[in-house]
């Protein structure tokens, strides 16, 4: 954004042919009126200098795939809206309601359900579960170890010894991901520093903890493999 501002005096920016958008569906996002100002600038500098610059967007699903084509000049020919069907790994989608009318309650209702959707479809496998807030990477994280420890199943999700937790705890600034982690449960959410965060991730990667709770942050900008994956 920054760059394209002053593109009169910048020949470099009137060079561009080519302008890739990657997560473009987060224009719905905080980061949408900075997408929206270069694609509609890019567009305005092409029409300026006579010449054509190709936008290509790169999202995930989208419901209205065909506006945003439309506002971004792209003709029914250069539109690929592929379906959830449509992948290389197959994909079971399972949608669940709870009722509630109060946030907390409602959120805390989903917390025994998601204990037993790991046990059933991936008790040994990598598990995902993305909430809303800070808050509730806490809260929930801190169910599903009183679940465990209700079922007797204490190192359940861990894989690492009892050596390797207290080495790792002893890295750890954050109280309650120190707590967590001997359960092989942990929470990556932006209040973490950068030391824990890092750890967490590598954690969740190598499998040595199979269960991460975690905000849309981690969605955004980290690309961790998981068996199963929880939106609550």
């Amino acid at each position: 954004d920054g760059i394209s501002r002053n593109w009169q005096n910048r020949s470099y920016v009137r060079d561009v042919a080519l302008l890739i958008l990657d997560e473009i569906h987060l224009l719905g996002g905080d980061r949408g009126p900075i997408l929206e100002v270069i694609v509609s600038r890019m567009r305005y500098i092409g029409w300026n200098i006579g010449k054509t610059i190709r936008l290509v967007g790169l999202s995930t699903a989208l419901s209205n795939a065909v506006d945003l084509a439309d506002w971004m000049g792209i003709e029914q020919r250069g539109l690929y809206n592929f379906r959830a069907s449509i992948r290389p790994v197959p994909v079971d989608v399972h949608i669940a309601g709870y009722p509630g009318k109060h946030y907390c309650p409602r959120m805390a209702t989903m917390n025994r359900p998601s204990y037993n959707a790991i046990m059933q479809h991936s008790p040994s496998k990598p598990v995902l579960i993305f909430v809303s807030s800070r808050r509730q990477t806490r809260l929930t994280a801190l169910d599903l170890i009183n679940f465990l420890a209700a079922d007797s199943k204490d190192k359940y999700f861990v894989r690492m010894t009892d050596i390797e937790v207290e080495l790792l705890q002893e890295r750890i600034n954050d109280e309650h991901l120190r707590q967590m982690i001997g359960w092989g449960v942990g929470i990556h959410h932006a209040g973490l520093n950068q030391s824990d965060k890092s750890l967490v991730e590598k954690l969740f990667l190598y499998e040595k903890i199979q269960v991460l709770v975690a905000t849309s942050t981690l969605a955004w900008g980290v690309n961790l493999p998981a068996h199963l994956v929880i939106v609550k």
